[in-house]
């Protein structure tokens, strides 16, 4: 009844066409291996997003598979798909694609799909702004994650820093002679090195292609040009893990390149957990839910506590006027007279 509050206030519907939405719901929870009330709470945030129910039922189904290939909660498998969808402008229609890419990498690599969809979930705004594709961004997770073992939300965080840190000049630290304009420590360094940060005063080149450009150069570099592109790209905090994805780049493009050629991934692994006894139960689950729902009378229970709630409240309304103590001298009397017709049954002959 909950979720069928909840699905109603986010659709708009009728109490009625919830009803059969849900019940929908339920048959759709089978057919996947889960629960209703995991595929009602999935369906409730994607309403809520704005999405129509077409589309909403295929994000329920995509955010189904990365929540158990994946093995996340419902609820943050749909917050994680949100927010890589979001950050790349990806349409619903095409929202297994990132499920494929997570699936496809994590069958490759020491970290998880879940992992990675939180690795993400911290940065894929900032990452496309940068200019960085999702498969790259995925390599750079991946490499960074499977190395220093770190929390995959600590990773997402760390790109975003480093992301943001390479778009930041700062007025005042340097000024070039011959423009005038002021330069970041990022700009200074790579420069140093031979590496454009901008393709005009005004625009930044793609940051994928710096990045690309400095991984493929970085072994030619001597430990002091090293030291002064990592400190100035990605300050103190970050440091090591910069060091860990500019050493590492080769084998973060080859997971680029998995992530990019994952079409169909996350449906096989998925295909695989539905054999499973864990499927198997919720399906078992969602049946019960369908067929307590079609059993029990919500109204009938609704207005029982109506009722319970209104001579509740009469109660409180004569102890407020009369007292407790009549109340009690009550309730005393009708137990003496209960109390007193079964000592009489108890003394009569058997």
């Amino acid at each position: 009844d909950t979720q069928l509050t909840n699905l109603q206030i986010a659709s708009g519907y009728t109490a009625e066409k919830t009803k059969t939405l849900l019940k929908s719901y339920s048959q759709l929870a089978q057919e996947l291996g889960g629960t209703t009330t995991e595929v009602s709470s999935a369906a409730d945030s994607w309403l809520r997003q704005g999405y129509s129910i077409q589309e909403t039922n295929d994000l329920i189904k995509n955010s189904m598979i990365l929540s158990k290939v994946g093995q996340l909660d419902s609820a943050e498998a749909t917050q994680y798909l949100t927010s890589a969808m979001k950050g790349y402008n990806i349409e619903a229609s095409n929202s297994l694609s990132i499920v494929d890419k997570l699936s496809a990498v994590d069958m490759e690599a020491a970290v998880s799909a879940g992992g990675l969809a939180e690795a993400m979930s911290r940065t894929a705004s900032g990452a496309q702004l940068a200019g960085i594709e999702m498969d790259k961004l995925i390599g750079y997770a991946t490499v960074i994650g499977e190395t220093t073992q770190k929390s995959m939300d600590t990773v997402g965080e760390s790109l975003k820093s480093i992301f943001a840190r390479m778009g930041q000049i700062k007025a005042g630290r340097l000024e070039d002679p011959e423009t005038g304009e002021d330069l970041s420590n990022v700009e200074t360094s790579l420069g140093n090195a031979g590496i454009d940060l901008r393709e005009s005063n005004n625009e930044f080149r793609n940051f994928g292609e710096v990045l690309d450009e400095i991984g493929g150069k970085w072994d030619t570099y001597n430990s002091v040009q090293q030291r002064a592109i990592a400190n100035s790209i990605a300050g103190i905090h970050q440091y090591e893990n910069f060091v860990v994805l500019m050493e590492n780049y080769g084998k973060a493009l080859e997971y680029a390149t998995i992530s990019a050629e994952s079409n169909g991934t996350a449906t096989q692994k998925f295909s695989i957990y539905q054999e499973s006894a864990a499927a198997k139960i919720n399906k078992t689950k969602a049946a019960y839910e369908d067929l307590s729902y079609t059993i029990v009378n919500t109204d009938a229970i609704k207005n029982f506590f109506d009722t319970l709630t209104s001579v509740l409240n009469v109660s409180k309304n004569i102890v407020d006027t009369l007292g407790l103590i009549p109340v009690i001298m009550a309730g005393i009397g009708t137990y003496a007279s209960i109390s007193g017709k079964n000592a009489g049954k108890l003394s009569m002959p058997s």
